[in-house]
């Protein structure tokens, strides 16, 4: 898939290191890791965190103790999967996937958390793979992009991230279900979280 390029590229010249995760700084991470934590109890939940990286999402809720009933990683680039199994996580697994090419692997799970997964994707390759996410999983979806509702400059080339158009993102939230978190708040508005969650009739 072409949105992989730039990892293929990063991985190639760094490895599996943080560097090939294409995250900006490891402070900017952290921080959207705390969004979506503030948002969800994770308590006792079976997660599958897609475009995993190398498992920083699984050393955060370790580090602060939330106790999740197990973690599925899965990422496209093989480095990555390799360095996060080096860790031996307790109650984690790290597999090599693609969910683009196999949406199968989205099934069987509480929630499904993408942090930092879709910004090298067109945003309609986005906003499918929400979509497929939601119908696959049991409770919610937790993901994040750069947004284009805030007053930085717009015209920053992030590549080969993009800013996505956050009133249609919210307009696709809201088609899926009425129980939708939106968090602007971190990062000066330059990133935002949305978490979808399924309503009990």
């Amino acid at each position: 898939m072409d949105y992989l390029e730039p990892y293929r590229e990063a991985a190639k010249e760094h490895g599996g290191s943080f560097y090939a995760t294409l995250w900006r700084s490891r402070e900017g991470q952290q921080l959207r890791f705390r969004t979506m934590c503030n948002g969800i109890d994770f308590s006792d939940m079976s997660i599958l965190d897609v475009g995993c990286g190398l498992g920083d999402f699984a050393d955060y809720l370790i580090d602060h103790q939330i106790s999740f009933a197990s973690f599925q990683g899965i990422d496209a680039m093989e480095q990555m999967i390799s360095e996060a199994n080096n860790k031996s996580l307790p109650r984690c697994t790290f597999s090599i996937g693609d969910v683009i090419e196999n949406e199968g692997l989205l099934q069987g799970f509480d929630w499904i958390t993408m942090s930092g997964t879709l910004n090298a994707m067109p945003q309609s390759l986005a906003m499918e793979l929400v979509s497929k996410a939601f119908s696959a999983c049991t409770i919610g979806v937790a993901y994040n992009f750069l947004s284009n509702q805030c007053k930085q400059n717009l015209e920053e080339d992030l590549t080969p991230a993009s800013r996505f158009d956050t009133v249609q993102m919210l307009e696709q939230a809201f088609k899926l279900t009425r129980n939708v978190t939106f968090d602007q708040s971190y990062l000066d508005g330059h990133d935002a979280t949305i978490i979808l969650k399924k309503v009990q009739d």
